[in-house]
């Protein structure tokens, strides 16, 4: 008899529950979905930079951050800033600190993706939300970048994660059936209904989802 793959193995199942708990013990977390819509995001059509820093507003509110985040479009970083960080190179987003000054970078280009763009952001603004604990992230500094997403999720921007990398053909840190499946563990331990998810993503993402749903089901 054939059978299907796991969503995700029984380890990364329980570092997802584990993170889950070392996050909602330190940092606000929502109890509904952050969705790419105008009752998420007021950012509307202006200059680039005015929309981007609107976007970065939106983000720290959802998540609670207040902290104080210079933002630059890549190529265009300040100049008090250049002397302190190494090439950004070709990535979407960076999150550089000094543990004085703290400053995100962004492809302008996503601003004509604007799922990229707040996926990117919200990346970059968790990078800084755990720079002074990320240590402590259940694995250690060798999960960094896969907490950082995995933190994204666990604040409520699993939708928003799961379809982007969707759209761009690029998993990113997570893989795709592992994001999925701590979007379910999100859903399920905030109650909300799976449905609530559909409407904003692909029928690829949509499959996903709903496996690592019953699997996650099946666990709890």
């Amino acid at each position: 008899m054939f059978w299907s793959r796991p969503t995700v193995s029984d380890d990364m199942a329980e570092w997802i529950a584990e993170s889950f708990d070392w996050y909602e013990a330190r940092f606000p977390t929502p109890d509904r979905l952050i969705l790419p819509t105008a009752a998420f995001f007021s950012a509307r059509k202006s200059a680039p930079e005015d929309t981007a820093a609107q976007v970065l507003a939106d983000i720290q509110r959802h998540l609670g951050n207040q902290m104080t985040l210079a933002l630059s479009p890549l190529g265009v970083v300040p100049a008090e800033y250049r002397h302190s960080y190494q090439s950004t190179g070709d990535v979407a987003g960076t999150f550089q600190s000094d543990g004085e000054t703290a400053l995100i970078t962004y492809d302008p280009e996503l601003l004509n993706r604007p799922i990229s763009l707040i996926n990117t952001l919200a990346h970059e603004v968790m990078h800084a939300q755990l720079h002074d604990v990320v240590d402590d992230f259940p694995g250690g500094i060798q999960a960094h970048e896969l907490a950082t997403d995995l933190s994204c999720i666990i604040a409520g921007f699993g939708v928003i994660q799961l379809q982007n990398a969707d759209d761009v053909g690029w998993s990113g840190y997570l893989r795709q059936p592992t994001r999925a499946y701590a979007l379910a563990s999100f859903l399920h331990r905030r109650n909300i209904p799976l449905q609530n998810a559909r409407p904003h993503l692909s029928a690829r993402s949509w499959k996903l989802l709903k496996k690592a749903a019953k699997e996650h089901a099946a666990q709890a």
